[in-house]
């Protein structure tokens, strides 16, 4: 056999094998989302009732490092406990126009000992100047986390679960 009869003859194995026995080529690709039924006719659409958290297509699955986790009740009647405390503290600052990521540290330290405490800068989309004031979020327990923010103009504070990649503060925006 020549090397080209050997191409050809593997070639046409290949497109019998994806033809899978008889079936039509629009069925050989009739199941990639992974569902096992094709009971649905291929021109029908899902209605929307039943798109359900993912819709659009995967948002659930996409956005999931977005939401945060639910804390147990345990940790979260902690926190809640501490939001008092932590937003006074924060208003007594937004008062001094002390909103930096250094001084909200220093002012939230004592406050969420002996508790991890992250502080950064507010974040901005791209086409903004920096946003003046600070976001921080302190570790509650094993489960919970006090979030929020301190700008010249106000302080917000929330609580909340771990975010799934970032721990307590949220991820960056992406787009």
């Amino acid at each position: 056999m020549t090397r080209r009869t050997s191409t050809a003859a593997v070639a046409v194995l290949f497109v019998l094998a994806l033809t899978s026995c008889g079936k039509g080529v629009d069925d050989l690709f009739s199941n990639l989302s992974g569902t096992t039924s094709s009971d649905t006719s291929e021109h029908e659409t899902p209605s929307s009732d039943t798109a359900g958290p993912d819709a659009p297509p995967f948002y659930g699955d996409n956005s999931r490092a977005r939401r945060p986790d639910r804390p147990a009740p345990a940790d979260e009647k902690q926190a809640r406990e501490k939001v008092k405390d932590i937003t006074q503290a924060l208003e007594d600052l937004r008062r001094q126009h002390r909103t930096r990521p250094a001084q909200v540290r220093e002012a939230l330290a004592p406050l969420a000992a002996p508790a991890h405490l992250e502080v950064t800068e507010r974040p901005t989309s791209g086409d903004e100047s920096p946003a003046q004031g600070s976001m921080y979020g302190i570790w509650i327990g094993r489960t919970a986390c006090l979030t929020g923010a301190v700008s010249a103009e106000r302080v917000w504070s929330d609580v909340n679960g771990h975010f799934p990649e970032t721990g307590c503060l949220p991820p960056a925006r992406a787009h």
